[in-house]
C-alpha cells in the first residue's frame, strides 16, 4: 500500500520580518563598532608607547657606546670633519645628521644607517637616498595625519610622528657645528631623566597646504631627516629662532620660541629669564589636520594623538601621557633638562 508523506511548504520571510532582522543586525553592528574602535585605539597607543620607549632606550644605548655622548639635533657626532670644502662629500655612514639618524643602529635599523649616500638618480648628494627610507618605529599608528605609505606627499620623504626635545640634544649653527655633541647622558640632565621629556608626538602633516613652500609656520610635512650635505634637519634650530623667523618646521625637533629680537643663537636664548617654560607653547590635543571651523593644526606646536593628552618619551625610557590640562609652567619645566625646578602637581 503506497505511503503518502505530508510535506510542509517553506514559507519565506515577510517584508516586516526581513526588516526586523535587518534592524537587529544594524543594532548589533552599532554596538560592536565602538568596541572595535576602542580596541584599535588601544593597540595604537601600545604601539605608540613602544616606539617612544625604543627611542628613549636607544639614547641610553647610544650614550653607553659613545662614552656618554648623545647625538646632536643637527651636525656631526662620532666623526668630525673640520674641512668645510669636503662637507658635500658623501660618507657612509654620514658625518652629518640628527638624533633620528644617529639612533638608527640602536633601534635595529642599521641597514638604513649604512645605505649608500646617493640619491635616486645615483649622484652623490649626502643623504638624499636615505631620506626616502620609511622607518617604521618613527611612525605612530595613532597619528591621524600620517600617509599610509610612510612618505610625505609633496616631497616624498620618510615621515616621522615624533619630535625630539632640542633642549636635551642641542646642536646647530653657533653652538657645536664642526664639533661632536657637547651633551652627555645623564650628566647634561641634572633635573633627572625621569623628569625630562626627550621625545613627543607631533603630526606628520600639519596646517593649510596652500602655504606649502610659502610659510613653514603654517604648513609642514614632518620628516625624520633632511637631505643634502648638511644632513641634519636643522634650519629651524638655528636660522629661524624668534617669532619673526619663518623657521623650517619640518625639522624633527621642538623647543621654546622666544620673542623676536632676543638673539638667534642658543647662547643668546639661554640668557632669557625663565626660559624656556615662559615661552613653551602647550601641545594641541587632537586638532584638525586641515583648516576647519573648529581650528587647525599649528606647526609650531606639538600634537597629541589621543583623547586626554599627548604621549611623551622620558629620558629614562618610560612613557607617560601628558594630560591636556597641564600648565605651561609644568610643561616647560619638563622640557628644560637643567632648570633645577620641580614639576608641578598637575604633572
Amino acid at each position: 500500500m503506497p505511503v503518502f508523506r505530508l510535506g510542509r511548504r517553506w514559507r519565506g520571510f515577510t517584508l516586516i520580518e526581513l526588516l526586523v532582522v535587518i534592524a537587529i543586525i544594524a543594532i548589533l553592528i552599532g554596538l560592536l563598532l565602538p568596541a572595535v574602535q576602542k580596541v584599535r585605539e588601544a593597540a595604537a597607543r601600545i604601539s605608540d608607547a613602544n616606539n617612544l620607549k625604543q627611542l628613549g632606550l636607544a639614547v641610553q644605548s647610544c650614550a653607553d657606546a659613545n662614552g656618554g655622548k648623545i647625538p646632536t639635533t643637527c651636525g656631526q657626532f662620532q666623526a668630525v670633519d673640520t674641512n668645510s670644502a669636503t662637507w658635500g662629500t658623501p660618507y657612509n655612514p654620514s658625518h652629518f645628521g640628527n638624533q633620528f639618524y644617529y639612533l638608527l643602529p640602536y633601534i635595529e635599523q642599521g641597514n638604513v644607517y649604512t645605505d649608500p649616500a646617493v640619491d635616486s638618480n645615483g649622484t652623490a648628494s649626502g643623504h638624499s637616498y636615505r631620506l626616502q627610507e620609511v622607518v617604521k618605529p618613527y611612525i605612530s599608528p595613532g597619528d591621524p595625519s600620517a600617509p599610509a605609505n610612510g612618505s610625505t606627499p609633496n616631497w616624498s620623504r620618510g615621515q616621522t610622528s615624533y619630535s625630539a626635545n632640542w633642549h636635551v640634544f642641542r646642536g646647530g649653527w653657533g653652538e657645536d657645528w664642526g664639533t661632536t655633541s657637547k651633551m652627555s647622558y645623564p650628566r647634561s640632565i641634572p633635573d633627572g631623566t625621569s623628569n625630562t621629556i626627550f621625545f613627543a608626538e607631533k603630526y606628520v602633516i600639519c596646517g593649510d597646504v596652500k602655504f606649502k613652500n610659502v610659510n613653514q609656520s603654517k604648513y609642514v610635512e614632518h620628516i625624520w631627516q633632511e637631505d643634502g650635505q648638511n644632513a641634519g634637519a636643522c634650519g629651524y634650530v638655528n636660522n629661524g629662532f624668534g617669532a619673526g623667523g619663518s623657521g623650517v618646521l619640518w625639522a624633527p625637533s621642538f623647543f621654546a620660541l622666544p620673542p623676536s629680537g632676543t638673539g638667534n643663537t642658543p647662547s643668546d636664548i639661554d640668557k632669557i629669564s625663565n626660559y624656556p617654560w615662559s615661552f613653551m607653547a602647550l601641545p594641541q590635543n587632537q586638532p584638525p589636520i586641515r583648516p576647519t571651523a573648529a581650528g587647525v593644526c599649528d606647526p609650531t606646536r606639538l600634537q597629541g594623538f589621543y583623547a586626554g593628552g599627548m604621549m611623551a618619551g622620558m629620558g629614562d625610557g618610560s612613557v607617560r601621557l601628558v594630560n591636556s590640562g597641564v600648565s605651561q609652567v609644568t610643561f616647560g619645566r619638563a622640557v628644560d633638562p637643567a632648570d633645577y625646578q620641580p614639576l608641578g602637581s598637575d604633572w
